[in-house]
């Protein structure tokens, strides 16, 4: 093989088995860059979620909650997870355990990926709101179903609640 100057190599002159490609020549531009980095990254990249993601989010999943937040509501990040809140201790209270699971694979979901102002809406208003001194039998069930950062998050808050008293 002949060796080629670098303006050669780049140049559209080459014949087929002539031309090496190279992975970078691929992305045309920085999203298509961005978008195949992300698919290849093992971790897969998920941005954070403010109150209005979690609003589209909730409103795409679970449509009957968001008939329950009213106008006064609407903005008041704490209010609006107060509803999914209020659905959820509704499915537990009826063992509705399908429903329950689709509201915390949806929360957890949100919870792993929220900004500041959310991440702590979702932590007191949702977990410690839903589960903090419940020892029922359904809300037991209930919890069975929480993911391992949401349990550990509840367990914490039941630690510093255990110290607070003491």
């Amino acid at each position: 093989m002949v060796a080629r100057s670098p303006q050669a190599l780049l140049s559209n002159n080459l014949v087929g088995s002539d031309f090496i490609a190279h992975p970078i020549e691929s992305f045309h531009d920085f999203k298509t860059f961005i978008a195949q980095r992300y698919s290849t990254d093992p971790y897969q990249y998920k941005p954070l979620i403010n109150r209005i993601d979690f609003l589209k989010q909730i409103t795409l999943y679970l449509p009957e909650v968001t008939t329950h937040i009213d106008e006064h509501e609407f903005g008041k990040v704490h209010l609006e997870v107060g509803a999914v809140l209020v659905a959820t201790q509704r499915a537990i209270a009826e063992r509705d355990l399908a429903t329950v699971r689709k509201h915390l694979i949806l929360i957890s979901d949100l919870f792993d990926r929220a900004n500041a102002e959310l991440y702590e809406a979702v932590r007191v208003f949702y977990l410690e709101a839903l589960f903090l001194g419940q020892t029922s039998a359904a809300h037991m069930e209930a919890r069975s179903l929480l993911p391992r950062t949401m349990e550990h998050v509840l367990r914490q808050a039941e630690l510093d609640s255990e110290r607070c008293r003491s």
